[in-house]
């Protein structure tokens, strides 16, 4: 299916006790730390996009809650190979950021990433390569601190 536009970015997270740990996936074709990232397809919602990658780069075998926060970020459509198939224009690309809780759920890495780790907020923070990743993990750090997840989409 063609890409479309977009980019979404899901930060995983789960609760081990009363702790809080992240996940981040390195990268193989850039050899950096991340939260699951991928474009959106023609047709799809950013929710839906945010969900298929990370069935995709997680291996989950069933739906687990997705949360919406509220970062996003603009990513340069040069960076895309795609660019020349939108709309004339087309100069940035919105990335729309989402949660995902992987409490008790056993993850399996796509052939994406080489590694994955599950850290505190603080060494995920240091670790994360990008932005917009640290400030969607930032959002989601306080979001757990506050007990104020959204409502998770459908």
């Amino acid at each position: 299916m063609p890409r479309a536009p977009f980019q979404v970015q899901v930060v995983p997270f789960r609760r081990v006790g009363d702790q809080v740990e992240f996940a981040v996936l390195r990268r193989k074709d850039m050899n950096v730390w991340q939260a699951v990232a991928g474009g959106g397809e023609v047709g799809e919602r950013p929710e839906e996009a945010a969900a298929r990658e990370a069935r995709e780069e997680l291996g989950l075998d069933g739906p687990v809650p997705l949360y919406p926060l509220q970062t996003t970020a603009s990513v340069p459509a040069r960076f895309f190979a795609e660019r020349d198939t939108w709309p004339r224009g087309t100069y940035v690309v919105r990335e729309h950021s989402f949660a995902i809780d992987l409490t008790n759920v056993e993850i399996k890495i796509s052939p994406e990433h080489t590694a994955v780790q599950w850290l505190g907020y603080e060494a995920a923070h240091e670790m994360l390569r990008f932005d917009s990743n640290r400030t969607a993990l930032g959002e989601l750090h306080e979001r757990l601190l506050a007990t104020d997840l959204p409502l998770p989409v459908d």
